[in-house]
């Protein structure tokens, strides 16, 4: 009796880890959480960056090693 508590114990561990691990995949190749819309280039390692996280468009300003937020972006056509 107990050697089966512990199979039917370790089944549904595996089972478990096997859900975790297909979920896993499936949120990472459903889509990307960041998407790069588009970027220019300003010069003098500049940039200004739209990118969308979770639906959501974002006006990046980049300046070296420097990310800083611009604006939130309204609408889906930038």
């Amino acid at each position: 009796m107990t050697t089966l508590l512990v199979w039917t114990a370790a089944i549904s561990l595996v089972a478990a880890g096997i859900a975790v691990l297909r979920a896993k995949r499936a949120a990472a190749s459903g889509g990307e959480a960041i998407k790069l819309v588009t970027s220019r280039y300003l010069g003098g390692k500049r940039f200004l960056t739209i990118v969308e996280v979770d639906g959501e468009r974002l006006l990046l300003g980049l300046a070296g090693d420097q990310v800083s937020l611009v604006a939130r972006l309204k609408g889906t056509d930038a």
